[in-house]
């Protein structure tokens, strides 16, 4: 069910809201990135983010992906989103959303969702790595 969250980072400087729907999935990579923050995520279109608080809050990180963004806030550091540009493997730009930085987040909901992995690590974005369990 298509639903409106609030989410923000630690310290609320950073706050933004998305229309998401946990029965499409949810997701985890393997990737230097996302391997190290165990980024848990939602993908969304960017018409359905919205970014409430000023963007001079974020600072952005990019690292070897060139169309990955990952902004985190410049006060606690807590990383809430990312912004994935074209071109890459969905053939459309998407938001993931960490969504444990949903405010209401009904985990019960988000465990029994389908979750997909990807083996980003080895720029294998379509298949899930052999390993997943410290994801």
């Amino acid at each position: 069910m298509l639903r409106t969250y609030r989410g923000s980072c630690h310290c609320q400087l950073v706050q933004f809201e998305a229309r998401i729907d946990f029965s499409r999935g949810t997701s985890k990579c393997n990737c230097s990135f996302c391997s190290r923050l165990r980024f848990w995520n939602v993908k969304v279109r960017p018409e359905a983010f919205r970014l409430l608080s000023d963007a001079a809050a974020l600072s952005d990180y990019q690292g070897n992906n060139p169309v990955a963004h990952h902004p985190f806030c410049k006060r606690c550091g807590v990383h809430v989103f990312d912004r994935i540009e074209m071109p890459n493997g969905t053939g459309y730009p998407y938001i993931n959303v960490n969504i444990l930085c949903l405010e209401e987040l009904d985990l019960d909901e988000a465990l029994n969702a389908p979750i997909s992995y990807h083996d980003g690590l080895h720029d294998n974005w379509g298949n899930a790595p052999a390993q997943t369990r410290h994801l």
